[in-house]
């Protein structure tokens, strides 16, 4: 795992950091992981990108009303790279 030096951090944001974790029992450390963590997670798009779903089906082949349905098409592999999610 990295680590990370925060400097020059305002003491009155330290006395908050250091009573929020008091409250909740956990470290200082542990709190700014976390909040780190959720500032990155609310920065990825949430939900269905259909630019990117659309260049995935044109990619694969697909035609805009699509290829009739056949069983190959279950399979989960192949709708994961439909869904650009490999």
């Amino acid at each position: 795992m990295s680590a990370l030096v925060i400097r020059n951090l305002p003491d009155d944001v330290h006395d908050s950091l250091r009573q929020l974790a008091a409250r909740k029992h956990m470290s200082v450390e542990a709190i700014a992981r976390q909040a780190l963590a959720d500032l990155v997670r609310a920065q990825r798009p949430a939900g269905i990108d259909f630019t990117a779903l659309a260049q995935h089906r044109v990619a694969l082949g697909f035609a805009e009303d699509g290829p009739a349905w056949d069983s190959a098409m279950d399979e989960p592999a192949l709708s994961r790279r439909v869904l650009g999610l490999d």
